[in-house]
């Protein structure tokens, strides 16, 4: 039933059923599947997110006094952070899924191996991703950084929170709500990304990653990264704690490395076959097939613009057929 419903795989991982949004935009109410997001969109990912902006936040961040004039001294402390964040993270879930192979093929979306080949920078997938996320996402990742930094230092955010203890709910409840503002945000501006004149500018060179790594989530052109993390710039007009941009920030760069690492779940026992869940086969496909699936399966844009693919045959046609009508 399988074979004769969804797309071929050529022997990768895809899920038994097809691709559904989550249960947040649906009428009637549904309170059970409603709590099950809910906790899913806590643990394990948003609790991971959290924990490494509070350890930044308590053991790693420059002092107010410091931050209220540029200087290097600081700025400094917060670009080499985020470098050991993102080139940790990318190189642990790179060595231990293609470098060792700790897991094989398991819940792997396409079993070729990443490319080699005079096509990319300096020889290797690999390479050229590593060089685009070091010298270009780091760099702009931190620079939103600074910016907010200073401009918190100097009371010019509209809305600045001095101690999270004057408004405990409120400074708990931004760690839910930031990351539904970073879906509308990624939404909109990965579907500019793909209009014609962006997507030969800049968006192409994230999409020479057709089989994505790690290393893929944050290679992209620099005009890009400015794009991506513009999401940043909400905290200027919106009841905001140096915690929640820090949190948000981590949060853009490191689900983009683990979203792109090319299976679905991270084994963490083999024996017992628990996981946690890593990339999607819902942003795979976009990798794939390139002009469906911009957004996420948290809120349904797709869905309502007409763009979404499920992985099944019929909606495969559907999509692609109207699409070669349109173009």
């Amino acid at each position: 039933m399988k074979e004769n419903i969804f797309i071929n795989s050529r022997g990768g991982w895809q899920p038994n059923e097809r691709l559904e949004f989550e249960s947040i935009f649906v009428w009637p109410p549904q309170p059970k599947k409603f709590l099950k997001w809910i906790l899913e969109y806590i643990w394990p990912w948003n609790i991971f997110y959290f924990l490494t902006a509070l350890l930044t936040y308590l053991f790693f961040q420059p002092s107010i006094v410091d931050m209220k004039t540029f200087s290097l001294d600081w700025i400094s402390i917060i670009f080499f952070r985020n470098l050991f964040l993102v080139v940790f993270f990318a190189s642990l879930w790179h060595l231990r899924l293609y470098t060792f192979e700790k897991q094989k093929d398991k819940y792997k979306f396409n079993l070729s191996p990443l490319s080699k080949g005079r096509g990319w920078l300096l020889g290797t997938q690999t390479r050229e991703n590593i060089f685009w996320c070091v010298f270009s996402a780091v760099p702009i990742m931190t620079a939103y950084e600074v910016l907010l930094m200073w401009a918190y230092s100097n009371d010019l955010l509209l809305f600045s929170i001095g101690n999270w203890y004057d408004s405990p709910f409120y400074f708990c409840l931004m760690f839910l709500i930031v990351p539904l503002w970073h879906y509308f945000h990624f939404f909109i501006i990965h579907r500019i990304s793909h209009l014609k004149v962006c997507y030969k500018m800049f968006h192409y060179l994230h999409h020479k990653n057709v089989n994505t790594g790690p290393w893929c989530g944050l290679s992209m052109h620099p005009i890009e990264h400015i794009l991506y993390f513009s999401t940043l710039l909400i905290h200027f007009i919106i009841p905001t704690h140096m915690m929640h941009f820090i949190f948000q920030s981590q949060r853009t760069a490191l689900m983009a490395l683990y979203g792109h690492s090319g299976f679905a779940e991270l084994v963490i026992n083999e024996k017992t076959d628990f996981t946690i869940p890593h990339a999607t086969y819902f942003h795979y496909l976009h990798h794939k097939y390139f002009e469906c699936n911009y957004g996420d399966l948290t809120i349904p844009f797709d869905k309502w613009f007409g763009s979404f693919h499920d992985g099944s045959k019929e909606l495969h046609e559907k999509l692609f057929i109207k699409n070669r009508k349109i173009n």
